[in-house]
């Protein structure tokens, strides 16, 4: 018994101690509270969280398990005062339950998604492109409400990350067959992901750039699109399923341009980590694959960005200078170790 309270004190502690987004904790904090306040018992979390929806499924289990994880530091915490307090069987009360939480949190990890579950996990990305019908870009696109559109189709085209249209992403008009799409990078440090790239697509190889173009045009032949990841993945979502297409997020795209773009330029890897955003050629292989490619062109004909390209013969970086492009939007398992209580009580 002591031996299990060590690992799972220790199990609590990994879990908390990884780094996780504000919004993301947010989401956690506020589903946990509907589920504490639902009258349900703990073993119970499990039913109710098999019963969402299959597009809250993911985010309702992983907000379940959040919770419970900081329910057992909790526990920890509790039987310590009590012991403090010479209340030795109340304490040992609350490890019990620590125990029979943990259990139910292997319960929840357990419980496979439905089949109409929408998750962002790497595997459904990757696996998702090999489901979908040659025209589903188009598809997607037709079905995607108006207002939605211009940063669906900025997805689409250049495979950017939610967090990178949340910033800010400009979209301008060359000429009447060029258009270009410039990214804030997100991700990046002093050596690691570009600080900015810049995209240019021939419109007419593309009837997804065509529209984009057009766009463009209707407004000036400058405009910037900006979309909060959680409004984009749900009105891609939305759009997939009026489509009849398999869930569909901005990652689904990001993969499966990586994927064109390594059937199409296997030989500039340097290009390809540019247009991914990424500062070494190492990190595209965890996207796409080139056997995933499909018949068709590649509409990109230019791309630059910040800095030079790390490869296994170049493994120093460089950053351009601003002058390069011009933008106005560069942007101890003891008690005493234990993390504080949770905010979500």
């Amino acid at each position: 018994m002591a031996h299990d309270l060590k690992r799972i004190l220790s199990e609590a502690k990994d879990y908390l101690a990884k780094p996780r987004k504000a919004k993301t904790l947010e989401r956690y904090g506020r589903l946990w509270k509907s589920i504490n306040q639902s009258g349900l018992t703990i073993i119970e979390y499990v039913d109710y969280v098999a019963s969402t929806t299959p597009g809250q499924f993911v985010l309702t289990r992983s907000a379940a398990v959040h919770g419970l994880w900081k329910l057992i530091i909790q526990k920890f915490h509790s039987a310590h005062r009590k012991m403090t307090a010479g209340l030795k069987q109340a304490s040992a009360d609350e490890l019990t339950e620590a125990v029979g939480v943990r259990v139910v949190i292997d319960m929840l990890r357990d419980k496979k998604p439905p089949k109409d579950a929408f998750t962002r996990k790497g595997r459904s990305k990757r696996g998702n492109i090999g489901k979908l019908p040659g025209d589903w870009q188009q598809r997607l696109a037709d079905n995607t409400i108006t207002a939605a559109l211009p940063a669906v189709l900025v997805s689409l085209l250049s495979g950017c990350r939610p967090e990178e249209l949340a910033m800010g992403v400009t979209v301008s008009v060359i000429d009447d067959r060029h258009l270009s799409i410039f990214i804030n990078g997100a991700k990046t440090n002093e050596t690691n992901g570009q600080p900015w790239r810049k995209l240019t697509y021939d419109v007419g190889l593309s009837p997804l750039a065509g529209q984009l173009w057009r766009i463009a045009s209707r407004k000036g032949g400058v405009f910037q699109v900006k979309r909060e990841p959680r409004t984009l993945h749900a009105n891609m979502a939305t759009a997939s399923k009026k489509a009849g297409l398999p869930p569909i997020c901005a990652y689904v795209a990001r993969h499966f341009l990586a994927s064109q773009l390594k059937h199409f330029w296997s030989d500039a890897k340097d290009a390809i980590a540019m247009v991914l955003g990424h500062a070494s050629t190492a990190t595209q292989k965890r996207y796409g694959s080139r056997q995933q490619g499909r018949k068709g062109g590649m509409a990109i004909v230019e791309v630059e960005a910040a800095r030079t390209v790390r490869t296994p013969d170049r493994p120093h970086p460089g950053v351009s200078t601003v002058n390069d492009v011009q933008t106005e939007h560069f942007e101890e398992d003891t008690f005493g170790a234990l993390l504080e209580p949770s905010p979500f009580r």
